[in-house]
Order: structure tokens, then sequence, then C-alpha cells
């Protein structure tokens, strides 16, 4: 892919920077080359995300800060960003998406001052809410946006269907670190007791790793676990939870509902362990909520990784279990899924029993090269994939080895370069560049 030309000068705002984005600002500020590229946000405090705040990028400008991003008023923030854009003589401004107000009043804002501005985004079809009055009122947002940057195919149809102009839409918003986080799964694997014993984890283990809320699914996750566990009575392979929120009580509730083994690990790596870890039965684990440093350990040692949300903009998990090798099974309702789950024939068939055999070839969900997808609502297809998982190991490295593959092409590199040239249709359209 050719490298575009870049603009003099750009803002790159999100409403806090996390690890994801300071990786993606770090990938476009090196392509940038000589144009200046400030990283800017509303907010150093959220009420969603606890993230580890120490890799942010240099010279990180903070538009309000001290002040919890959800809790902005318009007005602040109009002020703040219409200061700011101007002090820094931006040429494009990349701003996150159309809502809440606190990006309603960055865009304003940047249009006050004659900016161009790239939308971006990762809402499709599957997400929309909005009807009637309010989607009239999202196709007018969508017009203020001079080019945008979303995740896939699915967000590309949808802002196309809102009216943005397919040539100044780029995929490749929603990336991560992959050389970060397959460096890391393969330091975790050359030296496997020691991390499996620091952090408790059982031998086999499917993982999902994300927030405890409604939208996750995972009772469905729980229940097609403990379906999985009566089909397969000899299973020794566990299911691995990291992360919180606010469904945490009612999740260990259903596992002890189910009769399933409840383990509280949220201690494990913590603490100082010596010893290696002693067989478990087969549970539901509950490791807490991690930072993103720590989570290519469970990744590395898991046997796939799971998504079972009921709807999803993207899910940037499954671009991290993927970067770290490993098979994926994930709701056909996620945004991420129509690019990263690509339909493909298995390389070999995999080696299982015949009552297994017939249950993958009358597999009513999605079988792809590096993984499943399923409907969210069937606990019966997500059980499916479990087993038939389990019961081949061939066909998970398999899989993991094509996950590999198949991310490469969503890096942050590739988000670099489709951003340049997402800026650059956003300079060429016509009409005044230049601050009035």
């Amino acid at each position: 892919m050719s490298h575009p030309q870049t603009p003099h000068a750009m803002g790159v705002l999100w409403v806090q920077y996390g690890p994801y984005h300071s990786a993606r600002f770090s990938a476009l500020q090196k392509l940038a080359g000589t144009a200046r590229v400030h990283p800017l946000e509303f907010s150093n405090q959220t009420s969603v995300y606890g993230w580890n705040r120490s890799h942010v990028p240099q010279g990180l400008i903070t538009l309000c800060p001290g002040a919890v991003a959800e809790n902005l008023s318009f007005w602040r923030v109009f002020r703040a960003a219409r200061q700011t854009f101007a002090d820094l003589k931006l040429d494009v401004c990349f701003l996150p998406s159309y809502a809440p107000s606190q990006s309603l009043a960055a865009l304003l804002a940047a249009k006050s001052l004659g900016l161009r501005t790239v939308m971006m985004n990762e809402s499709h079809a599957g997400t929309a809410r909005a009807k009637g009055l309010a989607a009239s009122l999202k196709r007018r947002l969508v017009a203020l946006f001079d080019a945008a940057l979303v995740g896939g195919q699915p967000q590309k149809r949808y802002l196309a269907s809102l009216g943005m102009p397919d040539k100044l839409i780029q995929i490749g918003y929603d990336t991560v670190d992959n050389d970060f986080f397959a460096a890391q799964a393969a330091l975790v694997r050359s030296r496997p007791s020691e991390f499996r014993n620091k952090y408790r984890l059982p031998e086999h283990y499917f993982l999902s790793l994300g927030r405890f809320v409604p939208k996750k699914n995972l009772a469905a996750l729980i229940r097609a676990y403990h379906q999985a566990l009566v089909a397969r009575p000899s299973s020794e392979t566990h299911l691995v939870l990291v992360g919180s929120g606010a469904d945490e009580a009612a999740l260990r509730a259903l596992s002890h509902e189910l009769h399933l083994r409840v383990y509280d690990k949220v201690s494990a790596g913590y603490e100082v362990t010596t010893s290696p870890t002693e067989p478990e039965p087969p549970g539901v684990h509950f490791y807490g909520f991690r930072q993103i440093d720590e989570n290519p350990v469970f990744y590395a040692l898991a046997d796939a990784f799971i998504l079972p949300s009921l709807y999803e903009e993207w899910g940037l998990v499954v671009n991290e279990a993927m970067a770290c090798g490993l098979p994926v099974v994930v709701s056909e309702t996620a945004g991420c899924a129509e690019d990263l789950l690509v339909p493909d024939r298995l390389p070999a068939p995999p080696v299982m029993s015949p009552d297994l055999q017939v249950r993958l070839a009358q597999f009513t969900g999605g079988l792809r090269q590096n993984g499943f997808l399923f409907d969210p609502q069937s606990i019966h297809e997500l059980s499916d994939a479990l087993c038939l998982l389990e019961a081949a190991p061939e066909m998970r490295a398999n899989m993991g080895r094509a996950s590999r593959q198949m991310i490469a092409r969503f890096s942050c590199e590739t988000f670099a370069t489709n951003a340049l040239f997402a800026a650059n249709a956003a300079l060429a359209r016509s009409g005044p560049t230049n601050p009035p």
C-alpha cells in the first residue's frame, strides 16, 4: 500500500488516551514524518475505564483536566477545544464519532474555525439505535464531517447509508499493537510453568476478557460452558473470565446455581506463589480487571478465546487474541466478525471421534479458518463450538496460526496509513480549508 502525503498539522482527539489510543497515535506520528501530530483528549478521568496512564504520548493535551469525561458540559468542551485547535493551527482534526455531546462540541468548535474533520467511528447497523427524527439528525451530523476512518466493512456500509460518500471512508480504525501482543505471548509460552503458577491458571481453559455488563452476554457463555461439560463429562477444560463490572455478582451466582465450581482468582498474580499449580476440577475462574500489560499472560496459555456479546461495535479483544495466536469464537453480531473471521475451508479435516465429526458437520453457526461464528442467542451453538475446540487440539493449532496471519491486515500501521488517506481526502474536498 502506498503512503499518502500528509497535512501540515493534525490533532487526534479521543475521550481519554488509553493503551489502544497511544499505540495507534504513535504509529500515525511515526508515519507522518515532518507533519505535526498532536495528541488530544477530553479529560484525564473517565468513569468507564481504569487504564494505566503510564504510556500516554509525550505532549498529550487534556482539554478539561480534572473533570470526569462523561460529566463534561457541551460549552466547556466547545470553548476548550476551539481555543486549543486555534492555538495549534491545525489543518485536520480526527474526532471520536458524533456522540455524546462532548464530541459534538468538539466538532462544532472545529467547524467554527474552518478546520477539516475526520470522524473516527465503529458503529454499524447492528448497533444503530437512532430512529425517526434522531436518525435524521444523525445524517445531518455525518454531513458535517469531511471524511471518516471506521472499523471495517460493516461500519463502512453503515456510514455510507447515512450519506458519507464511499470514497471518503477508510477502514482500519480498530487496531491494536499486534507486535506487542505477539511478543509477550511468545515470552509467556517460553516459560509456561512460571506464568501458570504465578497466576494459578489451569492447564486447559477457554478465555473471555472484558467488562461484566449485560451486552457482553457472559451468562450465556457460562450456560454454554455448563452444557459442554455435561456433553463431555471427562472434560478437563476450565472457563477463565478476566474483567469486572456490574454483572459480576450475578455471574458468580449463576455459576453456583449450575453447580459449577467457582474459583476466586482476583489476587492471583499479585501474591507470591512458588509452588506448582495443583490440578483443579473444571469450573469458572474470576480474575478481576487487569491492565493491558498482563493480558497476554491469559491469552498465551488459553486454548481459545470467546467473545459472546449480544452486540459489539467492534471487539478489540478479538484482535488481541488473534495477535497472540488463538482460535476465536465470536458472536456473529460483533462488529469485527466480518473482517476478522474470513470464511474459508479448514486446511485439513480435524482428527476427532465420529460423534464429534457429525457435530462439526451439523454445526449451524459459521465455521471459519481461524475459529467459529455463532448466534449469541443460541447457547447450543456456542456449546457445540466449545466441544469441538476442546476435542481437536490440531484444529485449535491450525486456527491459531491462521489468526496470527489474518490479523496482520489490521495493525497500527494500517490505522496510520488509512488515517493519512482520510486526512488527505478531507483536505481535498471543495471549499476553504483554513480558519477564517
